[in-house]
């Protein structure tokens, strides 16, 4: 098997189904899909039931491929999700507010974030309104003299607790998370029918300027964000 990967592969895990499938990057067309409605009686997910899942469909689907699946995005449909929010203001001395004067801020967020929730990890990190000079902005303004600006950001964060027991999953066929995704963000945010597994691949491109990535992925697109922090982190 090579080392030529030309696949995302996707889960989506709630408490009534588990569903995988496997697009390819070039054309966007699956390659593989397969779901399973589960009867549970848990609070939450059943994780022994997730593991006979992959068991069922990961040997299959490399088998297809003639490729091993190393990273997976999960989609995940589950109360167990928190949500932050957190408002930043800073002063920009007149000059025109460029990505860079956001660094400090969104950086500074993040740390209040994760020092106020030390036992969730962040899955979204979204920006919901710019305030610049008193007007606010659903995208960052170009060219735009600034004498102050404020942010109003979205943290969407998980349990490690529960990060680690998908990683235990995982772990029997040395598969790694590329990413976690929120159903519940993807179908706010694109609003349509559309298929969640081609929604949820283009969030994983960076389709919306206004989440922000600080970690890096390998991906046809990346966001604006995704660039900056990839950058300089």
């Amino acid at each position: 098997m090579s080392n030529n990967v030309f696949f995302d592969a996707f889960i989506q895990i709630s408490k009534i189904k588990f569903s995988i499938c496997v697009i390819d990057l070039e054309n966007s067309k699956k390659i593989y899909e397969n779901k399973s409605l589960i009867e549970n009686d848990l609070n939450g997910i059943d994780f022994q039931k997730f593991q006979e899942f992959l068991d069922d469909n990961i040997l299959k689907i490399e088998k297809i491929l003639k490729e091993f699946i190393k990273n997976i995005h999960i989609i995940i449909e589950t109360e167990d999700f928190s949500n932050i929010q957190i408002s930043l203001k800073n002063y920009n001395n007149g000059r025109i507010l460029t990505l860079g004067d956001l660094s400090y801020s969104l950086n500074e967020a993040r740390y209040q974030c994760k020092k106020t929730l030390e036992n969730k990890k962040i899955v979204h990190m979204l920006i919901e309104n710019y305030r610049v000079n008193d007007q606010d902005y659903t995208l960052l303004p170009e060219n735009l003299e600034c004498n102050n600006y404020s942010l109003d950001i979205k943290f969407i964060c998980l349990s490690h607790n529960f990060v680690k027991k998908l990683e235990n999953c995982l772990e029997k066929y040395q598969i790694s998370i590329s990413k976690i995704i929120n159903a519940e963000y993807v179908e706010k945010y694109f609003n349509n029918d559309d298929d969640l597994f081609i929604k949820a691949k283009k969030i994983t491109e960076g389709c919306n300027p206004n989440e922000i990535e600080f970690f890096n992925k390998i991906s046809k697109k990346q966001g604006f964000f995704e660039k900056f922090f990839n950058f300089f982190k």
